[in-house]
């Protein structure tokens, strides 16, 4: 039975309050690969997801985070709303795969060091066999005073619809917390 199964349904609200910091509960990530930081805001459609660029993030290429990994910061986001819909509902956090994306539009090449990140993920479909579809955005809220303005103004750094599949159990797992 899962670890959440067996704590009040109050003990649960109060471990999904937001800002929620410990993401890596959220996610089937570990280690450096938990990129996003804290959640802000979450309902049953959406998730807002935050995320500093820092010195020693994994990603990082000539001290900037490029474009080819906010994507993996979008995907994060849509990881963390399905690992908050799991322990609201006293499940295990699953494995999810990231199998496309579509109407992908990305705004800049990189981000500096030091820039905060905001990711959102809307729910656009959803069914019962593991397959969604989510439509994220990732904007700058705020960046070192001399790179703000080579980053967009409207804050939008990039947005796409992911497609998603999270199996029930993937090969070699079980549903232990």
């Amino acid at each position: 039975m899962p670890v959440f199964a067996s704590l009040p349904p109050q003990y649960i609200d109060t471990l999904l309050e937001c800002p929620i910091t410990n993401t890596a509960s959220l996610l089937p990530h570990s280690g450096r690969m938990v990129l996003i930081d804290r959640i802000t805001r979450y309902g049953d459609d959406f998730v807002e997801a935050g995320a500093q660029v820092s010195p020693n993030h994994i990603l990082l290429l000539d001290d900037k985070l490029p474009y080819t990994a906010f994507i993996e910061l979008m995907a994060q986001a849509v990881g963390a709303y399905a690992g908050i819909q799991a322990r609201k509902n006293a499940r295990s956090v699953r494995l999810g795969f990231l199998l496309g994306t579509r109407k992908l539009e990305i705004f800049a090449q990189s981000v500096p060091i030091g820039t905060h990140l905001l990711a959102t993920a809307h729910m656009s479909i959803q069914d019962a066999g593991g397959m969604g579809v989510f439509d994220c955005e990732l904007r700058w809220t705020d960046a070192p005073e001399t790179s703000s303005e080579t980053l967009p103004s409207d804050g939008i750094l990039a947005r796409a619809s992911l497609n998603v599949y999270s199996p029930e159990h993937p090969a070699g797992t079980t549903d232990a917390v």
